[in-house]
């Protein structure tokens, strides 16, 4: 009501106010849209067909990656064109092969990464049984040179049940350090 009475005295042109809400209502739906198609194509380029033809790529970045870099949050200045360029020509229905050959003739040599070679897999087990020996002969030379008490001689009073003059004498020691150790403590 009170618009009404604004626009008869010539406050406000007719036309006006509906116009700009309605550029408004029309660009935030335009960047709307445009954020989602974006998103799309964001979402295109690392999918995991694009991620395993750029696995045999590497990236000229210098981060010695391959095309699937993370470097600066997955915007690496390479990387993004190279898999934008690949997710194009698997559109256009070209093979892993002749993608990976595109790039190496446009590229150079230095583009592919090569896969591992087929006895990589000996590798884990090479290192757990290097290291294994090493701790064995690490710890058979531990117990070799442990010290080891000295056996006394067993006389023959000791063989037949008697104690020996030798060991009457050592435990005779042990007995004056004993009492030589507890007289300390009182």
């Amino acid at each position: 009501m009170g618009n009404r009475s604004a626009r008869r005295q010539g406050k406000i042109p007719s036309g006006e106010s509906g116009l700009k809400f309605g550029r408004l209502r029309h660009g935030l739906l335009f960047f709307l849209m445009a954020t989602a198609a974006w998103a799309q194509t964001e979402a295109r380029i690392e999918s995991d067909e694009v991620k395993r033809v750029g696995s045999h790529l590497n990236c000229q970045c210098g981060c010695k990656d391959n095309l699937n870099c993370m470097m600066s949050g997955g915007q690496c200045p390479f990387c993004k064109p190279a898999r934008t360029k690949i997710f194009g020509m698997q559109q256009a229905g070209m093979s892993d092969t002749a993608i990976i050959a595109s790039f190496l003739k446009d590229f150079g040599g230095k583009m592919l990464r090569p896969d591992p070679d087929s006895s990589f897999w000996l590798v884990p087990y090479f290192s757990f049984g290097a290291g294994g020996t090493l701790v064995t002969f690490i710890l058979m030379r531990m117990r070799g040179r442990a010290h080891k008490p000295p056996l006394l001689a067993v006389s023959a009073d000791a063989a037949a049940g008697g104690p020996s003059g030798s060991a009457e004498a050592c435990f005779a020691r042990y007995r004056d350090a004993i009492e030589r150790d507890t007289a300390i403590l009182d």
